[in-house]
């Protein structure tokens, strides 16, 4: 079946564009901290939240890596950042505003703190588009695992199987594809892996084609 009743979002590297910002300052906190990393731990990252991210460096780093430490020097720097701008990704409001213009509900599915994601929104003048949102500490288990997809569903009134998602991540997709829905990958920092390419979805290259998806999907048949 081609049609679909709701959209849910990801937010990071998906509708904003945070994720090289979030990397280049992990990685400049690692150099204060005096550490020269190698850019796939911050990559390997991407996705995750925030327990995932210590529970995969302390995993490639060992325990006595000051996690902690860098990422309080990370966080300082990151919001730094985001308070001289809220940069969105191209397209994204012609797609939210079509998608209102459908009366399609949306909702918001992202590994960030739910403060966070809301300044996020906030500053970047989205929020109020959206339906429902599930943060990344409102659930007990994070991306790759289903739960926090299939919560945005529940909160917007919508079956799974009549969802789709829009994530850049590999963790993502697998969680949302778990969770019975279909997927519409726009990768960003990172593409995705040969194992994730063999799902069938659709893997464009913007915002804009993720929209011209979605019309396609629409059109009756």
């Amino acid at each position: 079946m081609s049609h679909f009743q709701a959209v849910i979002f990801d937010m990071d590297g998906l509708m904003l564009d945070t994720e090289r910002i979030a990397l280049a300052c992990w990685d400049r906190a690692a150099r204060i901290h005096g550490y020269e990393l190698d850019p796939a731990i911050g990559l390997g990252m991407v996705g995750l939240n925030t327990r995932d991210c210590v529970r995969w460096v302390k995993q490639v780093l060992g325990d006595d890596f000051p996690m902690e430490a860098i990422n309080v020097t990370s966080r300082e720097l990151y919001h730094a950042e985001l308070d001289r701008a809220m940069p969105v990704k191209p397209g994204l409001l012609r797609l939210l505003n079509w998608l209102q213009a459908e009366r399609i509900p949306l909702a918001v599915a992202t590994s960030t703190r739910h403060e966070w994601a809301l300044k996020k929104l906030n500053r970047a003048g989205i929020i109020d588009f959206f339906h429902g949102m599930v943060c990344g500490d409102q659930v007990s288990q994070g991306k790759p695992h289903p739960e926090i997809f299939l919560t945005a569903a529940g909160r917007i009134g919508v079956v799974p199987a009549q969802c789709v998602v829009l994530e850049d991540s590999d963790p993502g997709v697998r969680g949302a594809t778990a969770a019975g829905m279909r997927v519409i990958q726009v990768p960003d920092v990172k593409p995705p892996s040969e194992e994730v390419r063999g799902f069938g979805h659709p893997i464009v290259a913007s915002l804009r084609d993720a929209q011209a998806q979605l019309q396609e999907w629409r059109l009756p048949r």
